[in-house]
């Protein structure tokens, strides 16, 4: 499905976690569909407390790459062992190339002194996100171990707290979409109270 445009419910059912990314050029078409999407997600009290900031300069993104990495580090290292061995067994190591591959990067902050910013917040990344895997582009929702260093670098005032970095671009040919498992509906889903399986 990558490079064509999709429905929002195979861009559901197709979307995946990327962090490899060609280094091959994205339209301001598609990025201006991606971030107008994001805004008409629901908010708290529709304070809409998000905004984002579109990173394309190599300088720039090298910059970031180089924080994260060290925020990252620190993060490993007092890390749970069930999640560096889950991490490991994810080949997720501490060199973040997609923060400088991709063509794109949607840093995403929230206003902290609104009511709900931070579920609101990933509300309107989730929103983004499917609208990217429609455009056919693959993205990650990456989380810094600590977010303050966007602040400074782009100049985020402090009342917004930066929340995710979001790679956007088209994925390597080398980057499997393999599928990931999925709990079943009735694992999930009841019927009037816990327990009561809503499926027959």
């Amino acid at each position: 499905m990558i490079g064509e445009r999709i429905g929002i419910l195979e861009a559901m059912r197709s979307r995946r976690s990327v962090r490899e990314y060609q280094r091959k050029g994205v339209s301001l078409r598609k990025m201006f569909r991606i971030l107008d999407a994001g805004r008409y997600a629901p908010s708290g009290a529709n304070q809409q407390p998000w905004l984002y900031i579109v990173v394309d300069g190599e300088k720039l993104k090298l910059r970031i790459r180089r924080e994260a990495e060290k925020v990252d580090e620190k993060f490993h290292e007092s890390a749970p062992s069930w999640l560096k061995r889950w991490l490991r067994d994810q080949g997720i190591t501490l060199e973040k190339r997609f923060l400088t591959e991709a063509p794109y990067l949607i840093v995403v902050a929230g206003f902290t002194k609104a009511p709900y910013w931070l579920e609101s917040t990933w509300t309107s990344i989730a929103y983004m996100i499917l609208a990217a895997q429609g455009e056919g582009l693959a993205t990650l929702t990456y989380t810094p171990g600590s977010t303050s260093f966007l602040n400074d670098i782009l100049d985020i005032p402090r009342e917004y707290s930066p929340v995710a970095i979001i790679p956007v671009g088209y994925p390597s040919e080398s980057q499997r979409m393999r599928k990931r498992p999925r709990k079943r509906l009735k694992e999930i889903a009841f019927h009037n109270k816990y327990g009561r399986s809503i499926i027959k």
